[in-house]
């Protein structure tokens, strides 16, 4: 059991060096007009999620599949919940109880924006909401 446990913080510990030029990246800011919340997912991709996914939500080191955008991967998740949900479970990688629901919420809306699903201005209902990712 320890074994797995110096081998699973390791994996950790590679990972986090592997991406952390990306995280030194600035993360574009949002439109003008941009809600407190999307103006707080902003902030907390840059500290929580630009590290692995890249300030720009691609050509990370580590995960180099864009996350929004062109060819992006958070259509799967189908709507703003189901996005929620899987942050919720599996993000931040390290420690998913590292972000509270209402952060978590405001990245899904950064995100959102940023794939171009919906307005800057939004604020979403915490815990994501039925808008669809296309």
């Amino acid at each position: 059991m320890r074994a797995l446990g110096r081998r699973a913080t390791a994996v950790v510990a590679v990972g986090v060096l592997a991406c952390s030029a990306a995280a030194a990246q600035e993360v574009p800011a949002p439109p003008a007009g941009a809600s407190e919340q999307v103006l707080s997912g902003a902030r907390l991709y840059q500290q929580h999620c630009a590290l692995c996914h890249g300030p720009k939500g691609r050509d990370a080191n580590v995960f180099p599949r864009p996350i929004w955008g062109p060819g992006h991967d958070i259509a799967k998740f189908g709507s703003a919940k189901g996005l929620f949900e899987y942050l919720q479970m599996l993000m931040p990688f390290d420690n998913p109880a590292k972000v509270d629901d209402a952060g978590k919420t405001a990245i899904v809306a950064y995100m959102l924006v940023r794939n171009g699903n919906v307005k800057a201005n939004v604020s979403m209902p915490r815990g994501g909401d039925q808008t669809g990712i296309r």
